[in-house]
């Protein structure tokens, strides 16, 4: 009896010990690394924005931040403002972690002021909304009229929507509270005006086909040949 209470009391010692660990272990922040908080700055997009050392450019800096990596976070994915969604596909909880250890080790910058993007007073209006709503970081005052080029697209509004929305890439996702139908429908206005007529193609159309020519090319050949032929037949 003595033995049994004795093995029942070790049992319930094992089973607490196990449950506390298991507790601590879960309560346990994840672990922050600098480093590999670096080497993400240097390839994500924040430093598009925030600059190449976290001392602001189109948005506030980040150097030096006094926020937690949580509170970083819930901005990453349901941002205040005019700052765009990044889902955790394209930048995960542990890379956030790992650059808020890495900027917070930077020195806060005194002053700030954001950029100029020189923009005269009488701009398009897609064009000031580009800067606006920060695409110049990435795109430039000319806005992402190459990408289009580029995939033999028209920037009609429909595709600018799309890739808004739905982004390929790396590119985050502007939702309409931040970028409403009609704003981007001033956004591919500005666009499709640097483009010549002729360098794209209306979106969802073809050109000719080679086939077709081709087919074309011998069906005149052989009306000619054709009709030759009869004006031959006629004279003999």
């Amino acid at each position: 009896m003595r033995h049994t209470r004795r093995l029942f009391t070790s049992l319930l010692a094992l089973l607490v010990l196990a449950g506390l660990s298991t507790s601590l272990a879960l309560a346990a922040p994840p672990a922050q690394d600098p480093e590999a908080g670096k080497a993400v700055w240097g390839e994500a997009l924040c430093q598009k924005c925030h600059g190449e050392a976290g001392e602001g450019m189109w948005a506030g800096p980040l150097a030096g931040s006094d926020k937690t990596a949580d509170e970083w976070i819930t901005q990453v994915r349901s941002p205040r403002n005019r700052m765009p969604h990044f889902s955790a596909d394209k930048i995960s909880d542990q890379m956030i972690i790992d650059m808020h250890a890495y900027l917070t080790t930077l020195t806060k910058p005194e002053s700030f002021a954001l950029a100029d993007a020189g923009l005269a007073a009488d701009a398009p209006a897609g064009q000031q909304l580009l800067v606006d709503k920060k695409c110049v970081a990435c795109h430039g005052t000319s806005g992402p009229v190459g990408g289009f080029a580029n995939r033999g697209e028209t920037p009609t509004v429909e595709a600018v929507l799309t890739q808004l929305r739905t982004p390929r890439n790396n590119m985050p996702m502007f939702m309409a509270e931040q970028v409403s139908d009609e704003e981007a429908g001033l956004i591919a206005e500005f666009l499709a005006s640097q483009v010549a007529p002729s360098a794209l193609p209306a979106t969802g159309g073809s050109g000719p086909s080679a086939w077709g020519l081709g087919l074309l090319l011998l069906g005149s050949g052989l009306l000619l040949a054709g009709l030759a032929f009869r004006s031959l037949k006629v004279r003999s």
